[in-house]
C-alpha cells in the first residue's frame, strides 16, 4: 500500500527495512527496551501473527521522517501506537492511510497507547484523529516468593481450571466474564465496541493460551468469578484479568484471587508476577498494591469508536 501526500511518499516497509523502521517508530525507549520491543514485534513477524499492513513510514526523498506502528487483533480492535515524527512535520500525514487500513479492516475501535515520557501531538490526535483520551493503563510487578506456596489453604473459595472441563465450557467462561464486566471501572467505554467472546479469542489466538491457567472461581459450588493468567517466556506469568460478579464485591476475595494468582507463578517456577490496571480502578489498584505489586510503567490510552462513526 503506497500514498503520496507532495513530497512525502508513505507506504507499508518491505521485510528487509522492518527493524530500522521499528527502531524509528519506538525511538523515544531507553536502548534496552527498544531493543525488547523491536526483538518481540519482529519475532511476532517471522511467526506470520503480524502483518507488516498495518505498519506505514513517510519518506521523502527517500528519508525516513515519521513512522506509524499498529496491530489488528481478532476482536476487530486495532492497538496504535502514536507515529513518531521528525521535528516538523505532522502526525496527520498518517491519518488518510491508517484511516483506510482501519476500513478494510473492518475495525470497530482503534486504542492509541503514548508510552510514559512519550512526546506527541495530543491536539491533532483529538482534534484530526478523533481520538478521545479513556485514562492511564498502570502495569504492575510482584516479585514471588516461595510463601505463596500456600495462599489457598486458608480461602474461602475454590479455583477450578477450564482444563478439567469439556471444550464447551468456554461458552460459560464468556458468559461469567461478561457478568464480572457489570459495572466495572476497568476501560468500560470499551465493552460497548467490542463483545467478552471476541475479546477472548483474541487471548487465546494472540498469546501462548493454556486451558490450566484460565480459573473459574467458586464459592460454595457457585460461580462467582474468574482469573485469566498467561504464561510468558523465561521468568515471568501475566495476571490477564480477575473479575467478580457485582453481588460479592467489596467481601476481600479479590484479594485472595491475587495470591492464589501468586501461587499458581510459585508452581511454575517463575519469579515476577505481571498485571495491568486502568488507573480509575482505584478498588483494584489498591487491592494489587496491598498484594505487594508496584508500578513499573504507564501508558495513556485513547480511543477512536470507528463502530459508532458508521
Amino acid at each position: 500500500m503506497s500514498f503520496s501526500n507532495r513530497s512525502v511518499k508513505i507506504s507499508n516497509p518491505d521485510a528487509e527495512e522492518l527493524e530500522e523502521t521499528l527502531r524509528f517508530a519506538f525511538g523515544h525507549l531507553p536502548e534496552n527496551e527498544l531493543t525488547i520491543r523491536t526483538h518481540s514485534i519482529l519475532e511476532q513477524y517471522h511467526s506470520g501473527t503480524l502483518s507488516l499492513e498495518g505498519i506505514f513510514q513517510a519518506k521523502i526523498r527517500g528519508q525516513r521522517i515519521g513512522v506509524l506502528f499498529s496491530q489488528l487483533r481478532i476482536d476487530q480492535t486495532v492497538l496504535l501506537w502514536v507515529p513518531a515524527m521528525r521535528d516538523g512535520f505532522s502526525i496527520s500525514l498518517f491519518f488518510e492511510p491508517f484511516q483506510q487500513f482501519c476500513c478494510k479492516s473492518k475495525a470497530a475501535v482503534v486504542l492509541a497507547l503514548v508510552d510514559r515520557g512519550q512526546q506527541f501531538d495530543e491536539a491533532t490526535l483529538i482534534s484530526v484523529g478523533k481520538f478521545e483520551l479513556l485514562s492511564d493503563l498502570i502495569y504492575l510487578v510482584s516479585p514471588v516468593t516461595k510463601t505463596e506456596e500456600d495462599a489457598d489453604l486458608l480461602s474461602e473459595l475454590q479455583f477450578l481450571p477450564m482444563s478439567q472441563f469439556p471444550d464447551d465450557m468456554f461458552d460459560q467462561m464468556a458468559e461469567l466474564v461478561h457478568a464480572t464486566y457489570r459495572n466495572t471501572r476497568d476501560f468500560p467505554q470499551l465493552m460497548q465496541i467490542a463483545p467478552v467472546r471476541q475479546v477472548l479469542y483474541t487471548y487465546q489466538a494472540g498469546q501462548i493460551f493454556l486451558p490450566e491457567l484460565w480459573f473459574f472461581v467458586r464459592k460454595e459450588n457457585r460461580n462467582i468469578g474468574v482469573l485469566l493468567m498467561t504464561d510468558q517466556p523465561e521468568e515471568q506469568i501475566e495476571l490477564t484479568y480477575m473479575g467478580l460478579i457485582e453481588e460479592v464485591r467489596g467481601f476481600g476475595f479479590s484479594k485472595e484471587i491475587v495470591r492464589y494468582a501468586k501461587r499458581i507463578a510459585q508452581l511454575r517456577k517463575r519469579l515476577f508476577l505481571l498485571t495491568s490496571v486502568d488507573e480509575q480502578n482505584k478498588a483494584a489498584l489498591q487491592t494489587y498494591l496491598s498484594q505487594g505489586f508496584a508500578a513499573w510503567d504507564r501508558k495513556s490510552v485513547y480511543a477512536r469508536f470507528l463502530k459508532q462513526e458508521k
